[in-house]
């Protein structure tokens, strides 16, 4: 795999994938590598082992991938932590002189990151709210639309991007559509308005307004359909079949309309994946009714 790449692989972050889970691996300084886990526990159990790096450790190693990094590294013992609460969010995130921003306010996963992107608009936000109040203007409305607005931004987020990904995250064919579609929603919806205007955007908590809610309902769509078609591939046995020498280069995501390639490239792999999906709906119809006449005509005998 390693050396199908035209790159230093050892100076990335890599990340692997598997049906309910998912680990990075983090390159760091003196040649340590941060590796971690995060799973869905309805899909997937982490091996025994005597201990957790033990087990994370022997986990990483099942991977092809996680050997040909893995393969002569030790886990340093002590150096090992584990938090069971994600997600998570704060019911009130303002009152009367006090309010919560990023990962105090609620964190989601860590996949794609968005820490940052949650802290950057909390910290906004509750910054502009100080000033304001400060200079002497009334904030009550503000800090009630913080406490209103957060819980409905951290649900949107969640439903459009993370609910149930776990279940596809397996198959490279489905992941890598998600993969495209998420990131361009992400660039068109949040990053490209930064560029724009940050003092505005960073304003408004994202999935706001009519625009807002209509990239929360595309995306929610989408993601629903990647699932139906994970589910399916797994209880038909095609689940992950075409990961095998799977290996895809994109251009870097950028806020312009170059976005438009990388849409449409996704769209086409959703798209297609459809089509496969009608496949084994037809092949699974047909071997239902081949086995149903079967049994009749052994009754009929």
């Amino acid at each position: 795999y390693a050396n199908g790449c035209r790159t230093a692989r050892e100076w990335a972050t890599n990340h692997l994938f598997g049906r309910g889970w998912w680990v990075w691996i983090i390159p760091l300084h003196g040649g340590d590598v941060s590796a971690g886990i995060v799973y869905d526990s309805r899909i997937f159990k982490l091996p025994e082992g005597r201990s957790l790096g033990q087990r994370l450790h022997d986990h990483i190693l099942s991977n092809p991938v996680g050997r040909e990094i893995f393969g002569a590294a030790r886990v340093i013992e002590g150096d090992v932590h584990a938090l069971s609460m994600l997600p998570y969010h704060s019911e009130k995130v303002c009152g009367d002189g006090w309010a919560a921003v990023g990962d105090a306010a609620g964190f989601i996963d860590p996949l794609y990151s968005p820490g940052l992107d949650f802290c950057s608009y909390t910290s906004y936000y509750v910054a502009d709210l100080l000033a304001r109040s400060l200079a002497g203007e009334d904030v009550t409305e503000r800090l009630r639309h913080y406490n209103q607005q957060f819980p409905i931004t951290y649900r949107s987020w969640f439903e459009s991007l993370y609910k149930d990904k776990y279940y596809y995250m397996g198959d490279a064919d489905l992941m890598s559509a998600a993969l495209l579609l998420d990131v361009s929603s992400y660039y068109v919806g949040l990053v490209r308005a930064a560029y724009r205007d940050p003092e505005c955007a960073f304003l408004n908590l994202p999935f706001t307004g009519i625009g807002g809610r209509f990239a929360r309902n595309t995306m929610r769509f989408y993601s629903r359909r990647l699932v139906a078609l994970a589910n399916r591939r797994w209880a038909t046995g095609y689940y992950g079949k075409r990961n095998a020498g799977w290996r895809e280069l994109y251009d870097g995501f950028v806020p312009d309309t170059r976005l438009r390639k990388q849409i449409f490239r996704g769209l086409r792999r959703w798209w297609k994946c459809e089509l496969i999906n009608l496949a084994l709906m037809l092949r699974r119809r047909a071997v239902t009714s081949a086995t149903q006449a079967t049994t009749q005509w052994a009754l009929n005998q």
